[in-house]
């Protein structure tokens, strides 16, 4: 039993082992041993296979409470109808019934976890003085503008089917109007991009795909998205994702 600080209510508390992503999230990693792959692009280091998703005590359990409600309606979202839509027609998924608000808090929680995670591959997760805006959009269950920390998803595909399983660390850019951060990171094989504070709807070649109207999730091939050819690269000359396709055969 831990007694600290909740990172979210802020009140001295029992913590939980709470995961900075959704457990379900790995479900897609595990082999027959219940283990997965992390991946390491570094030079002299090395893929890590784990048996559970990353976690520490960060919540208390009103908050973990809390944190689950919008958990538990992405994973509806996600895997009950994004992922199963794709991987049968490999083209955008589009929904015009959807809870705005559930859905972004959502996305909103998974970049803030990772923010105050003290784990080392959530280390470019800093959001500054953007943290504990967050925290109270969250604690709050806040409706935020579409353009307020806007949401960018895409479902990336290896060799034409889902790339389910795969997850790579948080990478920063800058957008080119306004100069605010952007945070991009695939989770079993999504790709999140999360803006922060207000920015422009110009600043985007298109409208956010948490948006008011429609959930928007696209679809790209990882080999193939900038942000990202570099690591992919790295892991496959030296060798690294040989892993992920023999874990999936």
């Amino acid at each position: 039993m831990l007694i600290s600080i909740c990172r979210l209510c802020l009140q001295k508390k029992e913590l939980c082992k709470s995961h900075v992503y959704p457990e379900y999230m790995y479900t897609n990693c595990y082999n027959d041993k219940h283990s997965f792959i992390e991946f390491n692009a570094g030079k002299n280091r090395f893929n890590k296979t784990r048996r559970k998703g990353t976690y520490q005590h960060l919540l208390c359990s009103k908050c973990e409470g809390i944190i689950q409600k919008y958990e538990d309606y992405a994973k509806s979202i996600l895997y009950g109808e994004v992922k199963p839509y794709i991987k049968q027609n490999m083209k955008q998924y589009i929904n015009r019934n959807y809870e705005y608000n559930k859905f972004k808090l959502f996305s909103l929680s998974l970049l803030w976890r990772a923010s105050i995670s003290s784990h080392e591959i959530f280390v470019n997760a800093f959001l500054g003085k953007y943290e504990d805006e967050l925290r109270k959009i969250l604690l709050n269950g806040r409706e935020t503008p579409v353009n307020e920390f806007p949401v960018y998803i895409i479902q990336m595909l290896i060799k034409n089917e889902l790339a389910n399983s795969v997850f790579m660390e948080i990478c920063q850019s800058k957008v080119k109007i306004g100069g605010k951060t952007i945070y991009q990171f695939i989770v079993d094989g999504i790709l999140f991009s999360i803006g922060t504070g207000s920015l422009s709807i110009r600043a985007f070649n298109t409208e956010p795909s948490v948006s008011l109207h429609y959930l928007r999730v696209d679809v790209d091939k990882l080999s193939e998205v900038s942000q990202f050819v570099d690591v992919y690269s790295k892991l496959k000359n030296q060798g690294k994702f040989s892993e992920y396709e023999t874990y999936n055969k």
